[in-house]
């Protein structure tokens, strides 16, 4: 230890050596007189601070302090100052110091025969020598036995996973009654504490089992980010008082987060090539995670390793029907169906990062699988393999999942001289159940390893009695054209089942037996026209449904003649004619009934239009009018009704009523006041209804009726003819010579 250049120290270098030689071998022989520098400095920004010093163990004890300054050329003293616990010692009482130097380090570790008190209190400070410069740091003051500082967990932590939460648990063997906190810290974020809480011992250790040991553990929250953990703990005294400093952080956990990014893998398939088999590769990079800064070099956040899991769907009664590989590499798979997930391994085990699902494929060849079922004997054909190759058989009813699969490995057996491979069973599973079932056979010369199975043949099959099944029902026939027909019917039951049914055959006979005639219809097609037909004459058609193996049965025959069919036009305007007989029929006796009851029944002259009412000569000129009766004296005598006969013949038409006697007027009329008021009141009725007759027309002409010296005007009213009567013999009318 360089002292030289240092102001103060001269005088005692010699003694500072022998103290120091002195202390390695006892402790009590080092206490020493404090020394003060004149060039001291104390509360620099500089220098040592955060000193602490504690018991790491039953009898060693460790002092600990943060320097900051330059590195180069400092020494670190460690001084401690005690009155003296001996008492026997001369100096028994009185404060003794001793230091301890560390060079550039800034721990010092001593024990209770270094001759520091434990029991009693003890102040200790740093003194950091730079050059010609002193920094010392703030004295503390400390009972070393009860100051215990405790150790972080140095093992291996274990962590877990759970509803959103990580627990992190670990072994001591320091006892119990500590208080742990932690920090954690993410790739885009700082330090950030957290408290654990005091522990409570279990007894047992929770890795290994370490004898004597127990465990601790905390919880902290999961995120979607890789975390950095780190724990420290520290002595807690049953008053719930610190009984050490926190101890120093543990070793750096690093956690992956919750849910993984997903991975961007492209898988590639090749067709099925003739030996079954079908190339699969991978193409894409596996996610890359962010990570803390303290995890890059450390694992537990990362990704260990990318996977794929390979799990063959078909087939299930194999041994095993999985198997992970690594990402990238080339795989050659059956025609089967498969599930591809990756993963990705971390900490916590594998987790699933992509799911990729490979559909089954067939082989584009057709090879032929004799299927029989003999009452409850079903056996199953194909051609074999090389020798010492192990088949799958597996069948499904067709449309259905999974579930419902029925599957039988078939071990080697000896070569058969025909090259087949025949299986029959006489129990469940039977296929004489009337569906449609898919049938698979794979061969693998390694059939525990999933991967190395090859498609040999797959077929579909339809159970039951197909000819009575597959019969085409609701045949019907419908006319086409004059001489053609189009005959149509349901799809059979077989269509449902691909490849079973070839096709369909239309048979067509006259019952004469003068013609026939059979049609192939594709197995897609549910209708075919027949052409060449006969009117009248009576036909039956039959479908049959027909597969690989056996034909069909005939459908119910269904009979039927084609008829001239009439246009609908011809239609249209035949009914048309009939309208327009009818209408004209019932036209012409209108008119004929019409005119046969004119004839019959002539109709009444009109009072305007009759020329009973025409006088001839210089009278019809004379204008009479009577307007009032009432004015001129009369004298009624009781006569009878007065009766105007209309003339016989057209040439009496212009004789004049006064130059026939026989036609002369009655003008009697009865005696009585009734009769004078009622001629009187009919006379007014007679005036006014002439104004109904057009004017110009004879009816407007006043009618001159000579009753002696009286004329009587009166209007004609209806359709009136006059009636000759004999005048019977009375007194003289007005106007009339006796």
């Amino acid at each position: 230890m360089d002292m030289s250049g240092l102001p103060g120290t001269g005088k005692h270098i010699i003694f500072l050596l022998l103290c120091q030689l002195s202390a390695s071998s006892r402790g009590d022989s080092c206490c020493v007189e404090k020394i003060s520098y004149p060039d001291e400095a104390s509360g620099s920004s500089l220098g040592p601070r955060d000193l602490s010093c504690y018991r790491i163990s039953g009898t060693d004890y460790e002092c600990s302090w943060q320097y900051d300054g330059p590195e180069d050329n400092v020494a670190h003293f460690l001084w401690c100052c005690f009155a003296h616990p001996n008492p026997t010692h001369t100096s028994f009482g009185q404060e003794c110091c001793c230091y301890f130097s560390s060079g550039r380090s800034r721990t010092v570790q001593f024990w209770e025969q270094d001759g520091i008190s434990t029991l009693s209190k003890v102040n200790f400070w740093v003194e950091s020598r730079l050059g010609n410069r002193t920094l010392k740091s703030q004295e503390i003051s400390q009972y070393l036995y009860n100051w215990t500082k405790l150790t972080p967990p140095l093992g291996h932590i274990r962590v877990s996973r759970s509803r959103g939460e990580l627990r992190m648990d670990w072994n001591v063997s320091d006892g119990a009654g500590a208080e742990v906190q932690l920090r954690r810290r993410m790739p885009t974020t700082n330090w950030t504490l957290g408290d654990c809480g005091p522990q409570v011992s279990s007894g047992l250790g929770v890795i290994d089992d370490i004898h004597g040991s127990s465990s601790e553990s905390c919880l902290c929250p999961s995120e979607n980010m890789a975390q950095e953990i780190q724990i420290r703990r520290r002595r807690r005294l049953s008053s719930g008082a610190p009984g050490g400093p926190w101890s120093n952080w543990s070793m750096s956990v690093c956690v992956p987060p919750e849910f993984l990014p997903q991975a961007e893998i492209k898988f590639l398939v090749e067709p099925l090539n003739q030996d079954g088999r079908r190339r699969l590769t991978m193409e894409g990079q596996s996610p890359q995670l962010a990570v803390p800064e303290g995890c890059r070099d450390r694992p537990g956040a990362q990704v260990k390793k990318h996977l794929v899991l390979v799990r063959m769907l078909a087939c299930r009664c194999q041994a095993r029907t999985w198997k992970t590989v690594p990402l990238g590499k080339t795989l050659d798979l059956s025609g089967a169906a498969y599930d591809l997930d990756v993963l990705a391994q971390t900490r916590f085990g594998r987790s699933i990062i992509q799911k990729w699902p490979l559909p089954a494929q067939e082989l584009t060849e057709t090879r032929t699988l004799n299927v029989s079922v003999e009452g409850n004997v079903t056996s199953m054909q194909w051609a074999a393999q090389a020798p010492g190759t192990t088949y799958c058989l597996e069948w499904q009813p067709w449309g259905q999942d999974r579930n419902h699969t029925d599957c039988t490995l078939i071990a080697p057996e000896e070569e058969d001289p025909a090259k087949m491979v025949t299986h029959t069973w006489s129990s469940k599973p039977t296929l004489d159940q009337e569906e449609c079932y898919r049938i698979t056979v794979f061969a693998s010369k390694n059939p525990k390893n999933p991967m190395m199975w090859a498609t040999v043949l797959s077929s579909y099959y339809f159970g039951g009695n197909v000819s009575r099944v597959g019969t085409p029902r609701h045949v019907s026939v419908r006319n086409h054209t004059e001489d053609s027909v189009s005959v149509e019917w349901t799809a059979s039951q077989l269509s449902t089942c691909p490849g079973v049914l070839t096709q369909y055959v239309v048979r067509c006979e006259a019952e004469d037996g003068t013609w026939e005639s059979e049609l192939l219809v594709p197995p897609t097609k549910t209708q075919v026209t027949l052409n060449s037909l006969r009117s009248r004459v009576v036909y039956k058609v039959q479908v049959r449904a027909d597969t690989a193996m056996l034909p069909g049965a005939w459908s119910r025959p269904q009979r039927f003649s084609v008829e001239v069919q009439i246009s609908r036009l011809s239609i249209v305007f035949a009914s048309l004619g009939s309208f327009a007989s009818v209408l004209l029929v019932g036209s012409l006796g209108y008119i004929g009934l019409n005119r046969a009851a004119w004839h019959l029944c002539p109709p009444l002259p009109t009072p305007c239009g009759s020329t009973a009412v025409e006088f001839p000569g210089s009278q019809d000129k004379q204008a009479w009018q009577w307007r009032n009766p009432e004015d001129f004296p009369e004298v009624l005598y009781p006569r009878d009704a007065l009766v105007v006969e209309m003339p016989r013949d057209k040439d009496d038409e212009t004789e004049s009523p006064q130059a026939t006697p026989e036609r002369a007027l009655d003008t009697r009329w009865p005696l009585g006041t009734e009769g004078q008021v009622q001629g009187l009141s009919e006379a007014r009725r007679l005036d006014l209804a002439r104004e109904d007759c057009p004017r110009g027309d004879l009816a407007h002409v006043t009618l001159p009726l000579l009753l002696g010296d009286v004329t009587q005007g009166a209007s004609v009213l209806g359709d009136l003819w006059w009636i000759h009567k004999t005048v019977e013999p009375g007194p003289p009318t007005l106007g009339q010579e006796a």
